[in-house]
């Protein structure tokens, strides 16, 4: 830089008014002269305080703490059991009773079929069984008095079987009368139409006036005593979860209220294309906020790192198969050492690693990218890069 300077001074010094040039002429061109030069040493300046200087880097220091180790997955809520509620006879819908999102409980009557024709078949079917018992009490009396004449011979054997045959097809046809007096009073009962469980009216398929057919779903009713997200976890990660584990389920916009769950069940089949597996994580929610297939995220504990050494998430490099982080030396020279990973979360910036020359204490560099083992770097430290997240607890 030196050197640069006196060059200026021995130009201004020695500038001299060229012969046959007239005083102003040369003034402006030492000017243009001049300001080429501030230009050519401003831009040594720049050039030394920017690409000649160590490239700056943000750097965070390696911790010990306990790091839980989470599984991550997505999916829908769901009831244990959801029950299509349908009519068991035709008939005309004339009150219903529920709307959607109502809590009902078992055989509350959710709503009515028209009940007229229904009634004029019993009444029918009453009248018939009346005159029938009539009918078989006569003929009942007669063999009666049959039989005592035949014990005094006062009539033939002949004679009295046809009394007692007559009163057998009487008794018979009573009985039959009794039977479609029942059914037509069953069908009368399946007028009103029962809740099969306790539980939320998730759906209504019926307005009344409309009509339906023996099984026809009217309403879909969701047990909500047992309710599951179906979790599709990534199949690389789902070896991990057991049956019983500690869950959390977060709902689709309710990030900020956590709720407690717990691994239900492992399904034994897998999705080839997507390359998934369902896990049932139950939970519990008030029945008022149930919402069948709300999208959820699902946080399944794996297991924790104690005391371990706990890294920022992006102060990882992935090169092929290995992970690794960039070391700042006491001299800011970089070194690479390769780690491997204990516990993370998906709900923490913190991962838990394990290497063979990182030590708690150790400055890391940050989004490591376009640097190069022995390189000098200047080290910016980052405090907040290094807060704890959520599942990460400093060691005692």
């Amino acid at each position: 830089m030196k050197p640069l300077v006196q060059k200026i001074r021995t130009v201004f010094g020695s500038m001299r008014t060229a012969h046959g040039e007239r005083p102003r002429q040369g003034a402006r061109r030492a000017l243009r002269i001049g300001i080429v030069l501030l230009v050519l040493v401003a831009f040594g300046l720049l050039l030394r305080l920017t690409v000649m200087q160590p490239p700056s880097v943000s750097v965070a220091t390696v911790q010990r703490g306990n790091v839980v180790d989470e599984v991550k997955g997505s999916g829908t809520v769901t009831a244990d059991a959801l029950a299509n509620i349908a009519s068991k006879i035709t008939g005309r819908v004339e009150q219903v009773f529920v709307a959607e999102g109502d809590s009902v409980s078992k055989n509350q009557i959710l709503a009515t079929l028209d009940q007229d024709g229904l009634r004029h078949q019993v009444e029918v079917a009453q009248a018939r069984l009346d005159a029938a018992r009539i009918n078989a009490e006569q003929r009942q009396r007669e063999w009666t008095r049959e039989k005592q004449l035949v014990a005094s011979g006062s009539v033939g054997v002949e004679e009295a079987q046809q009394y007692r045959e007559r009163n057998a097809v009487a008794q018979s046809a009573a009985r039959v009368a009794a039977a479609e007096l029942g059914k037509a009073t069953y069908e009368l009962s399946l007028a009103g139409i029962p809740s099969l469980s306790d539980g939320i009216v998730t759906q209504r398929w019926v307005v009344p006036g409309a009509s339906v057919v023996a099984g026809q779903p009217m309403f879909t009713i969701a047990d909500t005593h047992l309710i599951y997200v179906d979790t599709f976890v990534d199949q690389n990660v789902a070896g991990r979860i057991r049956k019983g584990e500690v869950a959390t389920v977060i709902l689709r916009g309710r990030e900020r209220q956590p709720l407690p769950g717990h691994v239900l069940r492992i399904r034994p089949r897998a999705d080839a294309a997507t390359e998934e597996t369902v896990v049932e994580v139950s939970f519990s929610i008030p029945a008022d906020q149930f919402q069948l297939g709300q999208w959820a995220n699902v946080y399944i504990r794996t297991g924790e790192a104690k005391d371990a050494l706990v890294v920022s998430q992006m102060a990882l490099m992935p090169m092929g198969n290995d992970l690794f982080v960039w070391v700042v030396g006491a001299d800011h020279t970089l070194h690479r050492v390769r780690v491997t990973v204990l516990a993370r979360s998906a709900r923490s910036s913190m991962v838990a690693v394990v290497g063979d020359d990182l030590h708690a204490g150790d400055r890391v560099v940050l989004m490591p990218m376009g640097l190069r083992p022995g390189e000098t770097i200047r080290p910016e430290p980052v405090k907040a890069a290094m807060g704890m997240g959520m599942g990460m607890g400093m060691a005692q």
